[in-house]
Formats: structure tokens, sequence, C-alpha cells
């Protein structure tokens, strides 16, 4: 989807959860294109929208075509310049279209209501056992990408990431979650 090469990535605030966002992107993005340069910029907030359209400005201002904010209201500034250069975003969390029909080209959706189902009818099955962690990635329905995807991907972008999709599910591949482990799939 980038034309020039250059997409960026602008994290909330560093931790665990949004590491994961980080290095799960880059991956994709070099499996995708092991030509492309990612930048990578945290605002050290989730709520400061004018510096998210800042960070988004400048990463465009150096050549980023398509920008990744896993940051809250952070994002939502970011997205508002992406739309205002005629470039690209992915959002996150819900689907994120709706903010720019024509630049949001997909989000990293997290079905919530998965897990909050799965919890209650445990409950209400009397086996719920508590104190457990439980995650809930690709395989267990717990992320994925909405269906507005396919107003500006292609089928065969989608064909493609849906092929990814079951390689991450069936456990042929691992997302990083952590900088070690991304740098060490890049060896």
């Amino acid at each position: 989807m980038t034309k020039t090469n250059e997409v960026g990535f602008i994290g909330g605030m560093e931790g665990v959860v949004i590491s994961k966002f980080e290095n799960g992107f880059k991956a994709g993005v070099k499996d995708a294109n092991e030509k492309a340069k990612i930048s990578v910029q945290y605002a050290n907030s989730f709520s400061d929208q004018a510096l998210g359209k800042s960070i988004a400005n400048q990463m465009i201002k150096n050549g980023v075509d398509v920008v990744f904010p896993a940051a809250g209201a952070v994002g939502t500034g970011a997205i508002e310049s992406v739309k205002e250069n005629g470039k690209m975003a992915i959002g996150v969390d819900r689907d994120q279209n709706s903010l720019a029909p024509d630049n949001v080209i997909t989000s990293a959706l997290k079905k919530v209501n998965v897990g909050v189902y799965d919890t209650v009818k445990e409950l209400v099955d009397g086996k719920l056992k508590g104190g457990e962690e439980k995650v809930y990635g690709l395989k267990e329905d717990g992320v994925g990408i909405p269906e507005s995807t396919s107003k500006l991907v292609d089928k065969e972008v989608l064909d493609y990431v849906n092929g990814i999709v079951e390689k991450i599910k069936s456990g042929e591949i691992k997302v990083p979650a952590t900088k070690e482990e991304y740098d060490a799939m890049q060896k």
C-alpha cells in the first residue's frame, strides 16, 4: 500500500501492549516489503490529539505515506493529518474508517466482546475458574480486521493478508511481541 516505501508507527506510551502493536506491525511490513523503511515515534500520551497530528505531519514531511497509530486520541490526531495530507492510515481498537473513509485502509480490531461473552458464558455454565489470564488472538477471534478494509484494499492484498492470518492461527508464523523477538526474526 505504500508508494514511498516508508511507513510510520506512532505509539501512545511505551509498554507491553503497545510494544506488541509496534513489533507485530514492523514484522508484517518487513514480510510484505523488506525494502520498506519504518519510522517509530512515541507520543508519551494517549490523549494529546494535537501531538498525534504533529508527529504524523513530521513523518509525512519525511516521506512516510502510511501511518499506524496505536495511541488512543493521539491516533485520532494522526488520522486527521493523514486525511489532510492525502496519505493512508491504519486504525486501531475499532474500525476507524469513518474518521477518514478515503484514508483509513484498515484497522487492527480488538474484539473485546468475544472475551466478555466467553467469560460470562463460563460464569453462567459454572465453569469460570478465575485467576487465569486468557489471551484472545487471531485463533480465538479476539482480534481481526473490519469489513471496511475491502473498500480501499484490493482483493490480491486481502488474499495475501488472509493467508498470513491462517499461518498465524496455525502457529506457522509467530508474531513478535518484543523488540528482541522482532530483531531475532530479522537475522
